[in-house]
């Protein structure tokens, strides 16, 4: 029966609430039923909220204490749970730098070696043309020797022939497509310079970075030491002399 009203209902027209009359529109909006039923419960949520509160403070007893009294904390009225700090000790921190110091002198070898191989790969192509070298080529008489061409063997210009590599031929010199591997190869070469000028700069970082975390383990250890700023950006220390005995 509940089911058969249900549907009977859903088949009814809404029913729609007036606006606010036209001699009215000063007083604003109309609150509509729906409006208000949302506005109320609002209402009472914050009602209850409010007497449970008092309700609360009134069977708070005075004498009541809790240790999480003192190990938590509020900052602008939010609750901020504690950081749980674990301490080394001095020969921990130092094992912890000694660690790390390690892996700093293993990333600056590798870093090292790629800058040596890409320096070395692109000093090869820039110093193609200025190597001397010879080409030989093998004939059966003396008058193929005194005949011989290279440019006709090449299949080139003679204005080519000073080139040491990637001597082009004449049709590739007449094909369009040529330019566009050889712009190619320059965009290639660029490409080439500016990794390597970040290489540089990484490693030129792992190098400070190695250096600062050295100096930080020498400071920890034995002695007596006294700072000095002889330069601004980084500062000296001096080390008491120490008798041996």
């Amino acid at each position: 029966m509940a089911s058969l009203k249900a549907a009977m209902k859903s088949g009814q027209k809404t029913h729609r609430e007036r606006s606010q009359l036209s001699g009215r529109k000063h007083l604003g909006l109309l609150e509509k039923k729906k409006d208000y039923l949302l506005r109320a419960k609002n209402f009472h949520q914050k009602e209850n909220t409010l007497k449970k509160l008092k309700q609360k403070a009134l069977e708070k007893n005075p004498d009541e204490f809790y240790f999480q009294m003192i190990n938590q904390k509020t900052k602008e009225g939010v609750h901020v749970l504690p950081q749980n700090v674990k301490k080394y000790t001095s020969e921990q921190i130092k094992l912890l730098k000694t660690q790390d110091l390690n892996y700093l002198n293993m990333k600056c070898n590798v870093e090292a070696n790629k800058v040596k191989k890409m320096q070395s790969d692109l000093h090869m192509i820039d110093m193609a043309d200025t190597q001397e070298r010879n080409h030989i080529f093998f004939v059966d008489t003396k008058k193929e020797c005194n005949e011989f061409n290279a440019a006709e063997k090449f299949d080139t210009f003679p204005e080519l022939l000073s080139r040491k590599h990637n001597i082009p031929t004449r049709q590739m010199l007449m094909d369009p497509s040529s330019q566009f591997v050889n712009s190619q190869s320059e965009k290639q070469t660029q490409l080439s310079y500016a990794a390597l000028e970040k290489r540089i700069q990484r490693e030129d970082k792992l190098v400070q970075t190695r250096e600062a975390l050295a100096l930080q383990r020498q400071l920890m250890g034995k002695g007596t030491v006294s700072k000095r700023k002889f330069d601004k950006k980084k500062p000296t220390y001096k080390w008491k002399k120490q008798r041996k005995h």
